[in-house]
């Protein structure tokens, strides 16, 4: 996504997550510690809104995010700090709720929810 037109200026864009409705999209930015997110038009046209920054991160980026089933709350792997982030999602914008440690020794490659 930062090649395209919709560039925001942030590093190494990796895994993208879409709400259930397919009107947001929002993309985790390993190398710039943040979360960009878009609105998707009916046509599948991308606007940028803007990024989120994960404040847990301190020069890290998170890896993955996956979205609740109510499409509420987005979990942010933060493995490079052996935590799990947890933003409220209000439409296609995110507010940081805090994060939770994990085990001493965890390091967790992605997020699953059920």
């Amino acid at each position: 996504i930062g090649a395209t037109p919709f560039a925001d200026q942030q590093t190494a864009p990796c895994w993208v997550e879409i709400s259930r409705n397919g009107q947001f999209l929002f993309t985790v930015n390993t190398g710039s510690g943040s979360i960009s997110r878009y609105s998707i038009a009916q046509d599948g046209t991308l606007t940028l809104l803007g990024s989120t920054q994960v404040a847990s991160q301190a020069g890290v980026g998170p890896v993955d995010a996956r979205l609740s089933a109510d499409g509420q709350t987005l979990y942010v792997d933060e493995s490079r700090i052996a935590a799990l982030g947890e933003f409220a999602v209000d439409g296609g914008q995110l507010t940081e709720l805090g994060s939770v440690s994990l085990p001493a020794g965890a390091t967790p490659g992605g997020v699953a929810v059920r």
